[in-house]
């Protein structure tokens, strides 16, 4: 009998510490996660950049990088991994652990966009990546060369190129870039038929626009202003959904009358989705933190760009809105990447 009732409470005992077990499996987890968090960092993480050194989206991780390297108490180390319209640095991360040591810089190109334009893609940004935070934007200009395309405003270049369809050529920097999406989704919204002229490499571009071998362009404001004020080409609208603070009297494509194209570029950080949520937590804290401070924005206007803060519980929705427009441009330019 007693052998029975002894059987019988051992039974009971180690039923109970196996439906026990999984509780305590969570909750070791979890206590793991916020002691990592506690202690993160214990070496220098590092943000991967999906351009060569000394661009301008180089330059504003630099600048962000900098500020979080004080609040976390390590060196956040910045690598340019270019090529493959981000791919090679959006598959680096991708690939990388879920430990909060390796983050990735990016904009609609890799979060938006490279799903519908790549065929092949072996990773999958609304799967593979969780938003920290929203370094920055930088407002893109409509510009014309006045010689070849003699309009002062959207609504003058609509009118002509509905005079002459096909006649005027816009210079973009490729297949499936910003400059060739932007302008696909801008003429398909005007009714008008553009000629495109893809080119590699941004000073090819700049020069033939300059000389009238090519009427127009989408580019960035930093690039684009000092050609405006030195009188060789002409800024008709920006793509802002307000107007820029660097060319105030430039009015946006929203108030020209495409309410759909607030299409600036931008720039957010990103980490793996299986990072741990406490240190998640204290990235986005950080990152949060540097872009609401004044000297941030203050930083960012020398360099023809400005902070664009969204809260993480607010960053889902922006990046649905932005991957809807995004694919849409694809289907519109008809283009398709191997």
């Amino acid at each position: 009998m007693q052998d029975r009732k002894t059987h019988g409470l051992s039974r009971r005992t180690l039923l109970g510490s196996a439906l026990a077990m999984p509780f305590v499996s969570g909750t070791t987890t979890l206590a793991m996660a916020q002691g990592a968090a506690q202690t993160y960092p214990t070496r220098s993480p590092r943000i991967v950049v999906p351009f060569a050194a000394g661009g301008p989206t180089d330059v504003l991780t630099r600048i962000a990088a900098e500020r979080a390297s004080a609040m976390l108490g390590k060196q956040l180390v910045v690598e340019n991994k270019g090529g493959a319209g981000g791919n090679i640095a959006g598959e680096q991360v991708a690939q990388a652990e879920a430990d909060g040591y390796t983050m990735l810089v990016a904009g609609q190109s890799i979060l938006a966009i490279n799903k519908a334009l790549y065929k092949k893609l072996s990773y999958d940004p609304a799967v593979d990546f969780a938003y920290v935070g929203m370094l920055g934007v930088i407002a893109n200009v409509l510009l014309v060369n006045p010689s070849a395309v003699p309009v002062h405003s959207v609504a003058e270049l609509i009118a002509l190129a509905k005079k002459k369809p096909g006649d005027i050529a816009y210079a973009s920097n490729g297949p499936g870039s910003l400059t060739h999406l932007t302008t696909a989704l801008f003429a398909k919204q005007a009714g008008i038929e553009l000629l495109h002229v893809p080119y590699q490499g941004a000073a090819p571009l700049m020069t033939d626009l300059i000389a009238g071998r090519v009427g127009m362009t989408f580019t960035a404001a930093s690039a684009a202003l000092p050609l405006v004020r030195s009188g060789q080409l002409r800024a008709i609208a920006v793509t802002t959904g307000k107007r820029s603070r660097f060319t105030p009297e430039t009015p946006t494509l929203v108030e020209s009358g495409f309410p759909a194209l607030d299409m600036p570029t931008w720039f957010g950080v990103v980490a793996r989705t299986a990072t741990p949520q406490p240190i998640l937590a204290r990235l986005r804290s950080i990152f949060g933190e540097i872009t609401a401070n004044p000297d941030y924005a203050k930083a960012l206007e020398g360099k023809s760009m400005e902070p664009m803060p969204i809260a993480p519980d607010a960053a889902d929705a922006f990046l649905a809105k932005e991957r809807k427009l995004w694919v849409e441009a694809v289907k519109i330019a008809g283009v398709s990447i191997d």
